[in-house]
């Protein structure tokens, strides 16, 4: 999961039809790109995430509508989201402790910047903006930031420590490529 927060009711989402046009071209070039993976669009919620999940052996990416059709959230912003979580189904090494057949999001992230992002260009003709999925990212995210405590600047620092859940940190070690090979099982889920 990408985030997991509830929008405050005083957020207005957007429901204009370019909107659902956008989400719908986004989709259907994700479905091209990466055929054998499920995507789906859940407009009923006001949380802010995305997730990927397996179900009776088949594989699925859902988007929220918390993030979808949040007044801030750019197209950049929901192709970064889904090539992560894309990622957690096709990125090699470590894997979730609690669910094995996902890879961790250190991982996600790394192969949604990279190898991802490479493949749904040359399939579908899609670039990547990273300044600009950042950008809305950090208009939505950065608020509900648990990691914004000098504590977790320290723990974020070692070699090997997560930082999936610390919005600030993910963003800066995925701009500048400080992105580590974790290997052990993750326990963050």
């Amino acid at each position: 999961m990408l985030n997991a927060s509830a929008l405050p009711d005083d957020v207005v989402l957007c429901d204009a039809d370019s909107r659902g046009r956008m989400v719908e071209v986004l989709v259907s070039e994700f479905r091209t790109a990466f055929a054998d993976i499920e995507y789906e669009v859940d407009t009923q919620t006001r949380i802010v995430n995305a997730q990927a999940f397996l179900q009776s052996g088949r594989r699925f990416v859902r988007l929220y509508g918390g993030l979808v059709l949040h007044p801030l959230t750019n197209d950049d912003a929901l192709v970064f989201s889904l090539l992560h979580e894309t990622g957690h189904h096709i990125a090699r090494g470590r894997r979730f402790a609690g669910d094995p057949s996902l890879a961790c999001d250190c991982l996600a992230d790394k192969w949604a910047c990279g190898a991802g992002a490479r493949e749904l260009r040359r399939r579908s003709g899609r670039i990547l903006n990273l300044t600009k999925a950042f950008r809305s990212l950090d208009d939505i995210l950065a608020p509900n930031d648990v990691g914004s405590g000098s504590a977790s600047r320290r723990r974020s620092q070692q070699p090997q420590a997560c930082w999936a859940n610390f919005w600030s940190t993910r963003k800066s070690r995925l701009s500048d490529g400080g992105v580590s090979e974790p290997t052990d099982p993750c326990y963050f889920y």
